[in-house]
């Protein structure tokens, strides 16, 4: 059962999630439903990048055609930000004035530098797994390309989305717990992360017979980074 102080921050996130989506995402556009799309900075921006590319004939990601929509969309940015400074009386130079300092041992208790090291193993073997049948089969069966490409894209977004997970946990002179906030958002794109490899894993060991083995280690692992993920949350 989720603390008081859990489901607070969960509510709060979901009013943000509605300013920026982007902060609660795995990133993976291409597999976002539309209303989210709609409501991302982030997608738009890079939507209207490749539509510029598309309008002047170029292919999309253009080099020329892409650093010159990106630098417009900078300027914009730079003055929405520049305004909300100056509206809510903030000032830089404050900002270079602070006395925080951040030390590597603040996020590195024993329990967590196991729950990282677990969560590198499956990395490193989820590649490996990788490299022997998604990367270099040439008769990948078409209805298993949707399960590969899903462990290829988060067995290295989980351990990034990790990391800033525990980061926020010690953030220090933080009376509005923006850093949780940010640690429960997420911890939960690692849980998403997780659950859609699990589907996708299983799919492919009933499949994939001869991998048999790794593939039950790495739900394993799977299994294993769950549980202590809901124990962090737990002592929330």
């Amino acid at each position: 059962m989720k603390s008081k102080r859990l489901q607070r921050i969960v509510r709060e996130n979901l009013r943000f999630e509605k300013e920026t989506p982007y902060n609660f995402c795995d990133h993976w556009c291409a597999r976002c439903i539309h209303e989210k799309q709609m409501r991302c900075r982030l997608y738009q921006d890079e939507f209207e990048q490749e539509i510029t590319c598309i309008a002047y004939g170029r292919e999309p990601g253009d080099p020329e055609i892409t650093e010159a929509v990106f630098k417009q969309q900078m300027e914009s940015l730079g003055k929405d930000i520049g305004n909300g400074m100056e509206e809510y009386g903030a000032d830089f130079d404050d900002l270079h004035d602070s006395n925080y300092s951040w030390r590597p041992e603040q996020s590195d208790s024993l329990k967590e530098s196991f729950l990282q090291r677990t969560v590198a193993q499956y990395m490193n073997k989820a590649r490996s797994f990788l490299k022997a049948t998604f990367f270099n089969d040439k008769t990948m069966d078409p209805g298993l390309i949707y399960d590969f490409e899903t462990v290829a894209w988060y067995h290295t977004l989980l351990p990034a989305k990790l990391h800033r997970a525990l980061s926020g946990i010690h953030e220090p002179d933080d009376p509005d717990e923006f850093g949780l906030c940010d640690t429960v958002a997420q911890l939960a794109i690692c849980k998403k992360a997780i659950n859609e490899s699990t589907k996708a894993l299983r799919k492919l060991k009933n499949r994939y017979s001869s991998h048999h083995k790794v593939i039950v280690e790495l739900l394993a692992l799977l299994d294993n980074i769950s549980s202590r993920i809901q124990h962090i949350e737990d002592s929330i």
